[in-house]
C-alpha cells in the first residue's frame, strides 16, 4: 500500500499530530486553550492553523497544484508573520510533517516513499520562506505607514515636512496653502 493512501485514510490523525507539533512552539497555557477550542469564531487563529494544515496535507499528498498548496500555507503564515517570533521558529512546524509520517507510518512505509515526501516537505519550506518573507514585509510596511500617519500632523506643525514640492524648494510661504489664500 502506498504512503499517500495511508495518509489519506488517516488524514484526521495526521493533521492532529501535525497540529500538536505546531502548537508546541507556543506557551503551555496557549496550547491547552487551543487544543480544546478550534471554533472559527471563538478562536479564529487556531481555526486558521487547523484548516491550513488540512489543506497542506491534501496538497502534499496530491502534489499537483502549487497554487492550491500555497493558499492554506499563506493563510497560516500570515498569522505567523505578525507574531513576534524568529522566522526559523515560525517555519519549523513544516518539518514536523516528516516526523509525523515517521511516527505514524515509518514501519509500513517504503524508504523511497518517505524520501518523496521528504522532498515535498523541503520544497514546501522553500515556498513557505518566500511567502513568510512577503507577509513579513507587508507587516513592516503597514507599521511604517501607521507611524507616518500618526506623526504626520506633528511633523508638519514642527516644519519638518513640506506639503508641496514648491514649499520644499522655498518658493512658497509655509503659512500660505497651495491656492494662495
Amino acid at each position: 500500500m502506498q504512503l499517500s493512501v495511508f495518509i489519506q485514510e488517516n488524514k484526521a490523525a495526521v493533521v492532529e499530530k501535525w497540529f500538536d507539533h505546531l502548537l508546541s512552539s507556543f506557551p503551555p497555557e496557549t496550547q491547552k486553550i487551543w487544543k480544546k477550542n478550534k471554533d472559527r469564531f471563538t478562536n479564529p487563529v487556531c481555526h486558521i492553523f487547523h484548516a491550513s494544515l488540512e489543506g497542506m496535507v491534501d496538497g502534499l499528498v496530491s502534489w499537483q497544484d502549487a497554487e492550491a498548496l500555497a493558499r492554506p500555507l499563506s493563510d497560516l503564515l500570515k498569522v505567523r508573520a505578525v507574531q513576534d517570533v524568529a522566522p526559523s521558529k515560525s517555519l519549523s512546524f513544516i518539518f514536523g510533517f516528516k516526523k509525523v509520517l515517521r511516527e505514524m507510518f515509518g514501519v509500513q512505509a517504503d524508504a523511497g516513499e518517505l524520501g518523496v515526501f521528504d522532498t515535498r516537505v523541503d520544497n514546501l519550506v522553500l515556498m513557505a520562506f518566500d511567502l513568510y518573507t512577503k507577509n513579513r514585509e507587508q507587516v513592516f510596511c503597514m507599521r511604517i505607514d501607521e507611524f507616518k500617519h500618526a506623526h504626520h500632523m506633528a511633523f508638519r506643525k514642527a516644519g519638518i515636512i513640506c506639503e508641496s514640492p514648491r514649499q520644499a524648494l522655498g518658493l512658497e510661504d509655509r503659512n500660505v496653502n497651495a491656492q494662495g489664500k
